[in-house]
């Protein structure tokens, strides 16, 4: 799987006419609009705490975000001018969000939300470099 991954990321590189910043920044809004949409909503505070940062963010955010767009907004608006080489940290510091990752949502979320998007981004990826063509 990871070689089939480095190669879609390749392919979106090379689509997005070789920028590596532009192809990253849009690799991660990919992983942000996956793990905010796929945590199961009750009152949104679960999404509104998914946060960005080139350093691990710590806390958590007394917000809520039921349809999950101003939080997607939030961080997609945050990494309008990264640059590729560092790290970058998509976290949720939720007591709570662990325990849903792994099971406690077996209904809402039994694969829970980390876990697929990171399965699905390849294809994500490989779908908005078909979007470029």
């Amino acid at each position: 799987m990871a070689g089939s991954f480095s190669a879609d990321l390749s392919k979106f590189i090379t689509k997005a006419g070789s920028n590596v910043d532009k192809a990253l920044r849009q690799t991660i809004v990919l992983a942000a609009q996956g793990v905010v949409m796929t945590s199961p909503v009750l009152t949104g505070r679960l999404r509104a705490n998914w946060q960005f940062g080139v350093t691990m963010p710590g806390g958590t955010l007394d917000s809520v975000d039921i349809a999950g767009a101003a939080t997607i907004a939030k961080m997609a608006g945050q990494v309008t001018s990264l640059k590729a080489g560092g790290e970058c940290w998509i976290v949720n510091n939720l007591p709570y969000a662990g325990e849903i990752e792994y099971g406690h949502s077996s209904v809402k979320a039994p694969s829970g939300m980390v876990r697929i998007t990171l399965a699905g981004l390849p294809a994500a990826i490989e779908q908005y470099v078909r979007g470029l063509q």
